[in-house]
């Protein structure tokens, strides 16, 4: 009878999912969340449950306050001009 209740609270985990982050990214979230007391696969596992119930809010980074900053600057005119568009496509062909 016991391990007919221990059985039925098992969970089954027959699916994973990964992702890759640089390995700085990685051990900082590992030690931000050892002061939680949570695991990353922990967090993670919670964080992919959370999504499949459709209980999550996503963060919108156009409206944090840099974004914010950045686009009054561009409305009214106050930017340093640093390159070219041609500038910004040799760059981004480096990376």
């Amino acid at each position: 009878m016991k391990g007919d209740v221990f059985m039925d609270n098992m969970v089954t985990r027959n699916s994973t999912a990964s992702t890759r982050v640089s390995k700085n990214v990685k051990e900082k979230a590992i030690r931000n969340l050892a002061t939680r007391g949570i695991t990353l696969s922990e967090f993670l596992r919670f964080a992919v449950g959370k999504a499949a119930d459709d209980d999550i809010e996503l963060i919108n980074f156009l409206d944090s306050p840099e974004a914010l900053k950045a686009k009054k600057e561009v409305e009214t005119g106050n930017i340093e001009k640093i390159g070219t568009l041609d500038d910004l496509d040799n760059w981004m062909d480096r990376l």
